[in-house]
């Protein structure tokens, strides 16, 4: 079992805003712990500000030094691979023995997602993706409006699922330099 924690936490944040998130993700992970379940920190800086190459890997820094150690982190698409270089150094600094990072996909549409698995796969720590909206979200408004079946909203989900897995595949393949 993991629990995972949602943090809109940015370095601008009111110091207020900081210490209030800052000491809610510390209950929680200190409870889950207790619990002997694994812990997942999802960060989404740019949902409250704006970022640069830096600013996950300072939020990802911050987080450590109050002492919370996830097992594993999600991280929204980054753009660049200096950012990444920086959230993956900043992780493996602090914590070595981390699980990894998934990508998240924060409903955005497909073929932006792919663009952002070719820079994501170039690091080893990225472990995959967590898409869900991207995978359902579409699908299942028509769903729920009567305009598809629940075949065809299966088949479609399917489908969609299938594509991510064949490009995240093959993004990793090219950042190994091997074919898929």
């Amino acid at each position: 079992h993991v629990v995972k924690v949602l943090c809109f936490y940015h370095p601008d944040d009111s110091d207020d805003m900081k210490t209030a998130q800052e000491d809610t993700v510390k209950r929680l992970f200190a409870a889950a712990r207790r619990n002997r379940l694994e812990r997942l920190l999802e960060v989404i800086p740019s949902k409250v500000g704006p970022v640069d190459d830096s600013t996950t890997g300072k939020i990802i820094q911050r987080f450590y030094d109050i002492g919370v150690y996830p097992d594993w982190w999600k991280l929204e698409p980054l753009k660049t691979d200096a950012a990444w270089l920086d959230a993956t150094t900043a992780i493996t600094r602090n914590d070595p023995n981390t699980r990894g990072i998934v990508v998240l996909g924060l409903d955005a549409p497909a073929q932006e997602l792919f663009d952002s698995f070719a820079t994501a796969a170039k690091f080893p720590l990225v472990r995959g993706f967590a898409v869900g909206r991207t995978i359902f979200g579409d699908v299942a408004k028509r769903w729920l409006a009567g305009r598809v079946t629940d075949a065809e909203a299966v088949a479609e989900m399917q489908k969609n699922y299938a594509d991510m897995c064949r490009v995240w595949d093959q993004a990793r393949a090219d950042a190994r330099g091997k074919a898929a």
